[in-house]
């Protein structure tokens, strides 16, 4: 008997989750449909109103339709979660389809990134699931005997009392065996490859290559089990067996997200961080999307076979000695299956230069082929910030000075931000004195052994996001501006220029990057050709160490479409108009960066694995672990600086790329600092990276009002704009010894403020050892010669040659 009203109370009670979601949650990180507030019209593209035209009628409608499939049992509690389980797929499948209208291609990505739709569905369903089952609660009734002229589809476990297998599970045997076979076809390109694929790889129980032969058939194994389990129970509700097939399979890869989580439970709660809880919907999201995809099939194909074929029983005194031998069969083909599709894997060999590249094991080396540490600092004295304070100046000048003092703390490269705003503030017209101000950066820092990353830097977009007086901002607070756009380049559509809880989860910052993905009135175009202009300048330039293409860009209004997707198209385009400049020069590194988030969390679903062919890439994302991510002003560590330091390397090695810290810092009271821990693991890992600022004057957008210093280094006095004495601690651990140049490859680095152990393997004179002071190092080797140590501003540099392995420590 079908119960007339489960299907509308399912809708309207989910169409209610879903207004509250956007009214309580503006950014649409948590909630199931994001309203920034920007207006709806004029339309620019199918985009622009996909979420409320295409994402919420499909999930609404999905809804509806399975819950009035499914409404005719007397199981409320099995309904109800058939019908959770419809919200979860109809909430994936709706986001999919919003996905390709807003950034059509990149399917099987798309389709991954909907796991965490079904996270967030698995939530937000939940008051669906109380209001279907009190539904059928209280309209239950007592349960007729079965007649002889009930199908035993139709007529559920009861038809059957006498078998140890009711009919109506039968097509749960054939929803296992399509679980199984997707599973073991696909499983490994959908776990290893997924948006979060760096952060799942390392499981030993997955259907992926990380986990071998023995955990994909592990994995595989789990998927047909529960497939089948939850069939024959679930079939109980009298449901269709292929909404039944399919919502079983749905919750036996949820099964195998759940089983992931506990193994990987002990490694999350190590480290004394609260990473646990994110890890959760990391391990789940793939699982859930994989979960979607062999819902669809199996559904499918139980719905294809006729009913007595789908049983697949030949008699019941047969049946208790088949079913076993059945599993058996499907276990036996995916362990032979399992070996064979296993992937091999390659990598291509990135091009030599004249600069610096990549070695085969993804560490920056010169041209030489020696190992470089690119150790240093942000420069910011060239950007274009917001006027916030009418009486101070937004920057401080730079100097030769500023070179000199960099070259005396021993650094060898300066992260050079430059404004698009202040390098293009007419669309096509490029600033010639800005221009010249940045050659003669890079020219300068080269004099003083600095190389440049050149740094397309922005916060919260612009200027152009400075509130208009009287802003009134509900559960949040009006914005100034920023850095980065030209205001030229600015599409916000009447979204609020509000921030809650950051300047970066703003309405309008939303916007103006979604505008920018989706390349609004060509926009994103002006950039890129602005990259072939700096890259055709630079081409020969052999201290220009790369280039990064935007500075912790904006998750957009729907990410990871716009953080994913569309992020990775705009990165590739760069690169290809870089590589067009540099024809009558040589090809330098590419710094890409994930979104924000990863700078206020410590972790990001970042651009696909695929996103360029080139192969001269760097990961580099900000690790602020410990010192301004966002759980740091709740008193709670979600990701340690351990932790980031990790997470980054696996990320950099998901893509074939080097590792650099683009940014970190800001850690506060100098004296209470874990500057030191960071410091340790920069070394343990082998990296470098570029300290978050040299001068930052007390006019920056940064800055409070209240502020009595400017700056994190160098420090600037507000009241006086005199310089005061650098904060003693951060020279210190900024200074400490370190290999600027190795030859071959670093095997193992540790140094404190007083002493250094460098171990390598190659072959050359390419050995460069920074140590600082005036005080000569005590200085031993093994497998080095000619081994010497000079003095220079600032300290010693101790050089030498190396065959084979080597050793050298320093001390004081």
């Amino acid at each position: 008997m079908r119960n007339r009203w489960l299907s509308p109370i399912a809708v309207v009670v989910l169409a209610a989750v879903i207004v509250l979601g956007a009214a309580l949650d503006p950014s649409g990180l948590a909630a199931p449909y994001t309203w920034t507030g920007a207006d709806l019209l004029p339309v620019a593209g199918l985009w622009q109103v996909a979420a409320l035209a295409v994402y919420v009628p499909l999930l609404l409608a999905g809804v509806g339709v399975l819950a009035w499939v499914v409404a005719r049992g007397r199981a409320p509690l099995r309904t109800a979660l058939l019908v959770w389980g419809a919200v979860v797929w109809s909430a994936m499948a709706a986001k999919l389809v919003m996905s390709l209208v807003m950034a059509f291609g990149d399917v099987v990505y798309l389709a991954w990134s909907t796991g965490f739709t079904g996270v967030k569905a698995a939530v937000f369903g939940l008051p669906v699931l109380v209001a279907t089952w009190l539904t059928q609660f209280l309209r239950r009734r007592p349960t007729p005997p079965p007649s002889s002229s009930t199908s035993p589809v139709d007529a559920g476990p009861a038809a059957a009392s006498g078998s140890f297998f009711p009919p109506a599970a039968g097509p749960g045997w054939v929803a296992a065996g399509a679980a199984v076979v997707l599973g073991v076809l696909v499983g490994g390109v959908w776990w290893g490859g997924s948006p979060v694929g760096y952060a799942i790889g390392d499981s030993p129980l997955a259907p992926a290559p990380e986990a071998g032969p023995l955990g994909c058939l592990a994995a595989v194994t789990l998927l047909g089990v529960v497939t089948w389990a939850l069939n024959r129970w679930l079939s109980g509700t009298t449901s269709p067996p292929a909404v039944v097939a399919g919502v079983s399979a749905l919750g036996a890869a949820a099964t195998l997200g759940l089983v992931e989580v506990a193994i990987g439970l002990p490694d999350d709660l190590a480290g004394g961080d609260t990473f646990w809880a994110p890890a959760i919907m990391l391990r789940l999201a793939p699982a859930l999307s994989l979960g979607a995809l062999l819902a669809v099939a199996t559904a499918a194909l139980v719905a294809l076979l006729p009913a007595r074929r789908a049983a697949l029983l030949p008699g019941r005194k047969g049946v208790a000695l088949s079913a076993p031998i059945r599993m058996a069969a499907v276990v036996a083909a995916a362990a032979l299956a399992v070996p064979l599709l296993q992937p091999g894997t390659t990598s291509a060999q990135p091009p030599r230069t004249k600069g610096l590249t990549l070695s085969a094991e993804r560490r920056i080396v010169d041209a030489d082929g020696n190992e470089v540490l690119l150790r240093g600092v942000n420069v910011n004295q060239l950007e274009d910030y917001f006027q916030k304070f009418p009486d101070k100046a937004v920057t401080r000048p730079l100097t030769e000075a500023d070179f000199a003092g960099m070259e005396q703390m021993g650094f060898n490269v300066i992260r050079l931000a430059l404004s698009w705003s202040a390098l293009e503030p007419q669309p096509g017209h490029y600033d010639p004195a800005y221009l010249a101000r940045i050659s003669w950066a890079v020219e300068t820092a080269a004099k003083h052994g600095l190389r440049t990353v050149i740094d397309m830097h922005q916060d919260a977009w612009g200027k152009g996001v400075n509130a208009a007086p009287g802003t009134i901002c509900e559960n949040g607070s009006p914005m100034h501006g920023w850095d980065g756009a030209p205001t030229w380049a600015d599409r916000f559509d009447g979204a609020p220029k509000c921030e809650f809880t950051g300047r970066d989860i703003s309405p309008a910052v939303a916007r103006a990057f979604t505008n920018f993905y989706q390349d609004r009135d060509g926009i994103q175009t002006r950039l890129v050709a602005a990259w072939r202009m700096l890259a055709e300048r630079f081409a020969s330039e052999p201290m220009v160490a790369g280039y990064d293409l935007l500075n912790e860009p904006g998750f957009g209004e729907a990410p990871p479409i716009t953080s994913g997707v569309l992020l990775g198209r705009y990165y590739d385009r760069a690169i290809k108009a870089i590589r067009a400049g540099e024809k009558r020069g040589f090809p330098h590194l590419i710094f890409f960066e994930p979104s924000v988030l990863w700078s206020g969390l410590g972790f990001e679903v970042s651009v696909p694995k695929d996103f360029t062919d080139d192969r001269l890439l760097v990961f580099a994302p900000h690790l602020y672990n410990e010192s301004i991510t966002i759980d740091q002003g709740t008193g709670i560590t979600v990701t340690s600086i351990e932790r980031g330091f990790d997470l980054a390397s696996r990320a950099a090695a998901y893509y074939g790329a080097g590792l650099w810290s683009g940014e970190w810092g800001w850690f506060g009271d100098p004296a209470s600092a874990p500057i030191t821990k960071y410091t340790d693991q920069e070394d343990r890992h082998r990296i470098g990276g570029a300290f978050w600022v040299w001068k930052q004057s007390c006019g920056d957008a940064h800055s409070a009002a209240e502020s009595k210093t400017g700056g994190n280094l160098m420090i600037e006095d507000c009241a006086t704009e005199k310089d005061l004495p650098p904060t003693p601690e951060y020279v210190a651990e900024l200074s400490r010894p370190y290999p600027r140049s190795a030859p071959g490859r670093l095997t193992d680095l540790t140094a404190d403020q007083a002493s250094l152990t460098v171990q390598g393997e190659g072959t050359g004179c390419g050995l460069d050892v920074w140590f600082p002071g005036a005080a000569r190092p005590v200085v031993r080797s093994t497998g080095l010669t000619d081994v010497a140590a000079r003095q220079t501003p600032g300290g010693w540099r101790i050089t030498g040659c190396a065959r084979d392995a080597y050793t050298l420590t320093a001390h004081r």
